[in-house]
């Protein structure tokens, strides 16, 4: 059996002002490509997340928080896409993913949030960094360089890899977690769990680059092999 990933959606805007709930196709097709069956988990307050400030959204009842552990039960791996703000329920998925050791791959803004919660739980408020020169269309980018005592060098190889960029803010700094990858000034592209067996952020898009980089492929084929194993 294939293992079944679950990906976390985002509120959008349709192109009729609708508002949805979205699990990009790039990354349903990365996940098919690298032997994944894609389940999208959805959140499970009663709120229309596009239009409502982060202030106004109410904390997850106990109710809510057992809905989603639900949709997660029957994933065997995790995978956070990107987007513009985080909720209460990506810090609840995210949290309750490294505390049961789900595999779990975090990208752009959801490695930002990986990143900011390892500084709350450790007591520390510090904010993200605005960052320039980070975010573009382009194919590639930048370079980043690769920590050899990391799990990212050990799926990849390589000290260094060529990614895509589409961010405007940066984690400053880590406290529990690991950092695997800087780019040449020294952002951090690639947090990852120090214990865990698969708990990995990535502050590129490994999902819009499948079919012309195959080192992102094999990112993505070892976490859903990681996956396979639970």
């Amino acid at each position: 059996m294939k293992p079944i990933i679950g990906i976390v959606s985002r509120p959008l805007k349709d192109t009729q002002d609708r508002s949805v709930d979205t699990v990009l196709d790039t990354c349903r097709r990365a996940i098919l490509k690298n032997n994944g069956v894609p389940m999208g988990i959805l959140p499970t307050q009663e709120i229309n997340y596009f239009d409502t400030m982060t202030k106004d959204i109410p904390e997850l009842t106990e109710e809510e928080k057992e809905d989603i552990v639900s949709q997660m039960s029957v994933c065997d791996g995790i995978f956070m896409q990107g987007g513009l703000r985080w909720f209460k329920y990506d810090e609840f998925i995210l949290d309750y993913a490294i505390k049961n050791n789900i595999p779990l791959l975090n990208i752009c803004m959801s490695m930002q949030l990986m990143g900011r919660m390892d500084l709350i739980n450790n007591n520390d408020e510090t904010r993200l960094t605005k960052v320039s020169g980070h975010k573009s269309e382009d194919k590639y980018v930048h370079s980043v360089i690769i920590d050899k005592s990391s799990l990212l060098y050990e799926i990849v190889g390589k000290t260094s890899l060529e990614v895509n960029s589409r961010h405007s803010y940066a984690i400053p700094y880590t406290k529990e977690l690991k950092v695997s990858a800087k780019s040449p000034e020294g952002v951090i592209e690639a947090i990852e769990h120090p214990t865990n067996y698969f708990t990995l952020g990535l502050q590129w898009h490994p999902e819009l680059m499948t079919s012309y980089d195959e080192d992102q492929n094999k990112i993505l084929r070892y976490f859903i092999n990681q996956a396979k194993r639970r």
